[in-house]
């Protein structure tokens, strides 16, 4: 058997041991020519891709030869796909699409540690996105890069009407995934992994149906660069949106004296009309932000800021003046919830024009309520509504289940839920307007679900009445739940800790705002007054 550029010709059957050019030339012809025999058939250019995971899976050396190979006449003894060059199995494997290659992952070990590769998804990412750069964040970053940029897609619904199909946004071509977006008045802002904000000018219009669709021919503009985090006016109908609240990260200039620049957070607001910046502010660069909301009205805005170390600050503007060529210094200041709550550590927080929530690390959740409305919409009564004091955080009990009267949880229907249900599929946020319904999606291999169990503080009370016992003599399982606390602090093995746990117990039980303040103050004199003095278990009868 000779080799050269026209068709390998031989005897049928096995190869001799001088002749085992299929390999060889599979190594040097890229897809060209795979042998799974001992013809070294050669393999035409144009063959599909399922057909190349076919026949790469036949000699899968976990899933051993085909079934039946051996006894077909003229097949020979089937090759490894071992035998090959593992930059080939790879280079041929990054033609495949994302799912096939996830497929082709799943069905052995073997392709299982080529498919999660590196060097594969660095080619399906170039491909993907060919002007994404190398990222020197995240565990896997080509793998990651690859997957949101796969992902990525923002749909809407219109509401109303007869149809009741989703609709997808053009994609601009150099965001690295979607991580947020919020649409305005006259555009649609999305936020990338890298920092990077966009806007969609004019990207929704009407249709001649009355349907609200996305204008094809729209054009995506970059508003700013290393954006952490954007806000708007909290309210769901987008003409009050007129500003675009940025946190972004800034180099500036060190003080008199002193060479180089520093990195600082800064807010910077822009018209969203059309892009322009109109006012800047700048905090300490040892002040270091995650999240920005909005709550207030227009005059009276208040700005709330999460801190990496999950404390919240706040500062007041006012957002009829923010036009005005002029400068003036506003004033950060602790959030209520941050100081009577120190050891709460805050992971994330939203809000509307009259109401702040707040989600602990620990799945706690605590509101701020700012009108007798709201306050007794949560809790049904205004017995502690405390108009005076806004900012005390109120601890709210997860409930039994979710209400879905009008349909808001989002499952189709107006059944309520008593367990977690997914809703919809591959959506990683939702955004609610009054025009549309806004999911978008963006998978983060890094991201780990939020959900788990709830604790065991959160599952006391409610106890069903015996038959025949009448009237049940613990209302709402008040007893169990104080006995669940006293445990929990009997566990706490030091007094640090049982006073911290204390102050948290306060924050879950229905008080008053005043009662509140008196239990915490009282708890920080005890702590103080004690010092260093506790430490060490609790006895049985303290």
């Amino acid at each position: 058997m000779g080799e050269g550029p026209g068709r390998q010709r031989g005897p049928r059957g096995p190869p001799s041991s001088g002749t085992g050019h299929g390999v060889g030339k599979a190594a040097g012809t890229g897809t060209r020519e795979l042998s799974t025999g001992g013809q070294g058939a050669r393999r035409d250019e144009g063959r599909s891709r399922a057909g190349v995971v076919r026949m790469v899976k036949r000699s899968c050396p976990s899933c051993g030869p085909e079934p039946g190979g051996e006894e077909k006449k003229g097949r020979g003894n089937p090759i490894s796909v071992q035998l090959f060059p593992p930059e080939l199995v790879e280079h041929i494997i990054s033609f495949l699409p994302v799912r096939d290659v996830v497929a082709l992952g799943q069905t052995c070990h073997y392709f299982r540690e080529v498919c999660d590769t590196e060097g594969v998804w660095r080619r399906i990412c170039r491909r993907l996105s060919p002007r994404l750069r190398e990222q020197g964040s995240g565990v896997r970053p080509w793998k990651r890069a690859a997957i949101l940029n796969y992902t990525k897609g923002l749909y809407f619904q219109a509401f109303g009407g007869r149809r009741r199909c989703l609709s997808k946004s053009v994609a601009p071509l150099l965001a690295h995934g979607y991580r947020r977006f919020l649409p305005t008045k006259d555009h649609v802002f999305i936020l990338d992994y890298v920092g990077t904000l966009f806007f969609f000018k004019n990207a929704l219009v009407s249709s001649t149906l009355g349907q609200i669709q996305w204008k094809r021919a729209c054009r995506y503009v970059v508003l700013c660069r290393g954006a952490k985090d954007f806000a708007s006016d909290p309210r769901c109908d987008t003409v009050y949106r007129k500003y675009l609240y940025v946190l972004a990260t800034r180099e500036q200039l060190g003080v008199a004296g002193a060479t180089g620049s520093r990195a600082c957070d800064c807010v910077e607001v822009y018209l969203q009309s059309s892009g322009q910046r109109v006012f800047k502010m700048t905090f300490h660069h040892s002040m270091s932000f995650k999240q920005i909301v909005l709550v207030g009205q227009e005059t009276q805005r208040a700005l709330l800021l999460l801190t990496e170390e999950g404390k919240i600050y706040s500062l007041v503007v006012n957002e009829t003046q923010l036009d005005q060529p002029r400068s003036y210094t506003v004033q950060l200041a602790l959030r209520k919830v941050s100081h009577c709550l120190p050891h709460l550590r805050v992971a994330c927080m939203a809000s509307n024009q009259s109401s702040t929530v707040y989600i602990t690390d620990q799945g706690g959740v605590y509101f701020e309520v700012h009108t007798p409305g709201v306050y007794r919409d949560l809790f049904g009564t205004l017995q502690a509504f405390d108009p005076l004091d806004q900012q005390m955080p109120l601890a709210l009990s997860l409930p039994a289940k979710g209400n879905n009267r009008y349909g808001q949880l989002g499952t189709g229907d107006k059944m309520d839920r008593g367990e977690p249900t997914q809703v919809p599929l591959c959506a990683c946020s939702l955004c609610s307007t009054r025009e549309c319904l806004y999911m978008l999606s963006s998978h983060d291999i890094e991201h780990h679900p939020a959900y788990r169990d709830l604790p065991a503080s959160r599952v006391v009370g409610n106890p069903e009445p015996s038959p025949g016992a009448g009237a049940p003599q613990d209302p709402g399982g008040t007893a169990q739940a104080c006995e669940e606390y006293l445990s929990q602090i009997h566990s706490c093995p030091t007094l640090q800790d049982r006073m911290e746990k204390m102050k948290e117990i306060v924050g879950w039980m229905p008080l008053m705002a005043a009662q509140k303040d008196f239990f915490w103050e009282a708890l920080d004199m005890l702590q103080t007054a004690a010092g260093g003095v506790g430490e060490g278990p609790p006895t049985p009868d303290s």
